[in-house]
């Protein structure tokens, strides 16, 4: 029976959001995760992380036996997301799992994922450690003799695991398996289970149906602690008998239209070929091979891989037979007709080839070479081979050749692809009925889908490896390496469709409005915009030997650790009134000094500990000559006295066994605490001088076209039909350095509130700019480098001093909603006036002050009373 009443209480997922909304609940990584995957968690599998942990860890909230769905896009790495709640649930005492999905392919990847150390998808460090435990990740045929040390797995089919309990042989598993056992079962590609929800069932698939249901049923009933986790990408929310069933199971939801909006994934545009098939597959080509070489001008070795796509295997192997002879056939005749396309994107394409001095025949032998018949893989017999499935899945390895993969629907799931760059639709027929998009076109849209993740690269130190980096700078011709283009032939009404389907999904692109954003002129006539200067932070790994504000970390010395006792107790009960017990002996302390015990015993202690490895010690501790000075010293180990309670003749006199057991658990709170609180990187507090028009200039801007009308953001501020309470004549405001202001309506106001008190901070300043940060430069909180982008930075030369002091101050507006959720950056912007080291220039002195935030209505006093102290 469902615990929630699908009509009153609201969806599970949403009620955990609302408790993190609320403050109630941090999102952050347990230890566990942290030090045992070998891939930092995006922000958004944080919350997942924390969503699951609250709910797993609440006993008036989890229902038993548990099922849980994660909802998670394509590409948002919802198998890291499994082995994360893997580690989490070791450590409550589960180490049985069964991995079930729809086809063999997807467990071949995920084999990859968890048991190949080798490979480059395995997601777990070298050694897994759980509290001072080495864990090995197994995998079993069943769970009858397994090590209690180990993560043992069993990996299935959904239909191969039904047959196997139904019908089980010898040395299988079988239902007697699960009796007096705590297993967690993990679905994925769950949406395959849910789809005979969705219908009125047919003779056959009432069967299928009730076979799962019976077969996962039954186990997972077998256990009261026992756990299913279903993850999928494409789960058809808006249904009413999925949103019923899984109202109450929901636990996180993380959509393929938040993954894009958040820039995880690449962009998306369809390109319209209007030649054959064979001639649109070598466009494509040449569009990879641009891409390939502006990765290669960057210092950047990237493989563009082009996706060949038929209706049919036959057509598949006769398409892939004509490109083989159209590549080794090309010639400068041939390749010169093709470029007379009036295409946008070739045109480019071929512009960038002259601009790099590549001829028609150096760029015909480059793409016979790159595309020759051994870097071709075709995907699509049902027997392909392990070998096979691993090098599609490792397109991305710098010794993984394949450039062109032709398939029909084999890699429709289950493949993970970052440099899919071009898919080509290699055929031109249609499905759709009225305006509904077809299967086909469908299947064509979740195909999209899965090839537009986003392959990870960096220009810039203070860029972000995994997310799109030029949306707003629609000039830079990195855009073109932050998109998949679909190429089809040109067929308005087959575009239309292919844009529903895409939109259904998520993947559709905004409409956007560009605009371009103008230092003013006599703005850049200033002295400040010639000759001024910006100071910024660095991003900087926590590195003792490159650092010079390295500060080792605390380690904490007072520790309490509770024996176990082993007592009982026994109640008689004599009458109504009156109840007599045993006595049971108290609890005592004894304070144990670590500086006294036997040095081997703590040395054994942290050997069992990744973390207490010398060259790790080194890494936090710089100044520890020794593990011996380590264990030693009372700055570090030596200085630890932990009180132990349990019954007196056992706390005064303790076994060695007990020690060892202590040092375990207070080196592994420490090393939990370290490793969580003491990042990777950090923000230096030291500001270094930039100058100003090295960041500050012209951009051509792209902005949604918001639905709302009421919404502020993409607009200009001198426009007619502005309602008065923003409106600003920027052409009049000497004191404004840009032409426009597109920004929120907060940001609007802020801009109202200077040209409101200009004239008051002219009294006292002098050479008063304000400039719009339009993505041109961030900074780096000093405790561990999260970036954040002020809004404005105000420039002011202070009258009244006999030296010239210049303010650079950073400011942030910010809408009611975001006032808690972004309280961390005010929290460092204010840090900044405390805490910056500036270098001198010349007589000029700077104040760098980081801003309380504004908000008309809530804040406007409290920024007003910051900037009046001035």
């Amino acid at each position: 029976m469902s615990l929630f009443n699908q009509d009153t209480i609201q969806r599970l997922d949403k009620r955990i959001a609302t408790k993190i909304d609320d403050g109630d609940l941090i999102v952050e990584l347990s230890p566990i995760i942290k030090n045992n995957l070998k891939f930092a968690p995006r922000p958004y599998q944080e919350e997942a992380f924390t969503h699951f942990n609250y709910y797993i860890n609440n006993p008036r909230l989890r229902a038993k036996p548990t099922q849980v769905l994660f909802h998670m896009a394509t590409g948002s790495g919802k198998t890291l997301v499994m082995a994360g709640t893997m580690l989490e649930l070791y450590k409550m005492g589960y180490r049985n799992f069964i991995f079930f999905v729809n086809t063999d392919t997807i467990i071949r990847k995920t084999k990859e994922n968890f048991l190949n150390p080798n490979s480059t998808k395995y997601l777990f460090k070298e050694q897994i450690n759980i509290d001072g435990v080495n864990v090995n990740i197994t995998e079993v045929e069943s769970f009858e003799s397994t090590n209690s040390d180990d993560i043992s797995i069993l990996f299935s089919t959904i239909q191969g695991l039904h047959t196997k309990l139904n019908a089980p042989r010898e040395n299988s598993i079988t239902f007697d398996d699960f009796l007096n056992k705590e297993v967690v079962l993990i679905s994925d590609e769950a949406h395959h289970i849910n789809t005979l929800t969705k219908k009125k069932l047919s003779k056959g698939e009432k069967e299928n149906f009730n076979s799962w249901e019976y077969t996962v049923g039954r186990i997972l009933r077998s256990n009261v602690n026992n756990i299913m986790m279903e993850f999928t990408a494409t789960l058809d929310l808006n249904h009413p008998n999925i949103a019923s069933k899984y109202a109450d199971k929901l636990l996180y939801d993380y959509s393929l239209a938040k993954f894009r909006e958040d820039g995880y994934s690449k962009e998306v545009q369809t390109n319209q070929v209007d030649y054959q098939p064979i001639q649109r597959a070598i466009v494509a080509v040449l569009i990879s091979q641009f891409k390939k070489k502006i990765f290669a001008s960057k210092g950047i070795l990237a493989k563009p891989v082009v996706m060949f796509k038929s209706k049919t295997t036959t057509e598949s192997a006769e398409m892939e037979k004509a490109f083989i002879d159209e590549i080794r056939n090309l010639t400068v005749t041939k390749l010169e007709n093709l470029i007379k396309l009036d295409n946008a994107i070739l045109d480019k394409a071929i512009a960038y080839f002259k601009e790099l001095n590549i001829s028609s025949q150096g760029l015909i032998d480059e793409i016979k070479e790159d595309f020759s018949e051994d870097k071709i893989v075709s995907v699509n017999s049902k027997n392909d081979s392990d070998e096979k499935q691993i090098t599609i899945n490792t397109l991305e390895d710098n010794n993984n050749e394949i450039r062109a993969v032709f398939a029909v629907d084999k890699l429709n799931e289950g493949w993970d692809v970052l440099n899919l760059y071009d898919i080509v639709r290699l055929y031109d027929t249609r499905d759709a009925t009225g305006n509904k998009p077809g299967k086909t076109t469908v299947a064509e849209a979740q195909l999209i889908g899965r090839g537009a993740r986003y392959y990870p690269f960096q220009l810039e130190e203070n860029q972000e490896l995994d997310k799109r980096k030029y949306d707003n700078d629609l000039e830079n011709i990195m855009r073109f390496c932050e998109t998949l283009h679909y190429h089809c032939s040109h067929n308005p009404r087959y575009i239309t469709e292919l844009n529903n389907a895409l939109r259904q999904i998520g993947m559709f692109p905004e409409e956007k409005v560009e605009v371009d954003l103008i230092l003013k002129d006599e703005f850049k006539e200033t002295a400040l915009y010639k000759s001024g200067f910006i100071f910024l932070n660095k991003k900087v790994k926590n590195n003792p030997k490159t650092l010079l504000e390295y500060q080792e970390p605390t380690i904490v010395k007072k520790h309490t650790y509770a024996l176990k006792t082993n007592r009982s107790a026994q109640t008689v009960i004599l009458d109504n009134n009156r109840v007599k017990q045993n006595t049971v002996q108290a609890n005592y302390a004894n304070k144990h000094l670590f500086s006294v015990w036997d040095k081997t015993i703590i040395q054994k202690g942290l050997n069992k500990i990744p973390f207490y490895h010398f060259n790790n010690i080194k890494k936090f501790f710089p100044s520890v000559k020794s593990m011996n000075d380590f264990i030693t010293n009372e700055k570090y180990f030596g200085g630890i006295i932990v009180e132990v309670t349990g019954l007196q003749k056992d706390t005064n006199n303790l076994s060695a066994n007990q020690k060892l057991e202590i040092v375990i658990s207070v080196a592994t709170k420490i090393a939990n605490e370290i490793s969580t609180k003491f990042g990777d990187y950090r923000g230096t507090k030291s500001f270094y001088r930039e100058p100003l028009r090295k960041y500050f200039k012209n951009k051509k801007l792209a902005f949604s076209v918001n639905q709302n009308a009421t919404a502020e953001t993409g607009k200009p501020t001198m426009r007619n039909d502005i309602p008065q309470e923003y409106f600003v004549d920027l052409n009049k405001a000497d004191w404004y350095a840009y032409n426009e202001n597109y920004g929120s309506s907060e940001e609007k106001f802020l801009v109202k509130y200077f040209h409101d008190n200009i004239e008051d901070l002219k009294e006292r300043f002098k050479n008063i700019y304000l400039l719009r940060n339009e993505r041109f430069f961030k900074l780096y909180r000093f405790s561990d480098a999260k970036a954040t982008e002020p809004d404005f930075v105000l420039y002011m030369t202070d009258k009244n001093s006999d030296d010239e002091v210049i303010y650079q101050l950073f400011i942030e507006p910010k809408g009611d909603h975001l006032l808690y959720n972004d309280e961390w950056k005010e929290q460092f912007l204010q840090e900044i006036e405390k805490e910056a080291v500036i270098e001198l220039y010349e007589s000029q002195q700077y104040k760098l002050i980081g801003m309380p935030f504004y908000n008309k209505i809530n804040r406007e006093d409290i920024f007003e009373d910051k900037l009046n102290s001035l």
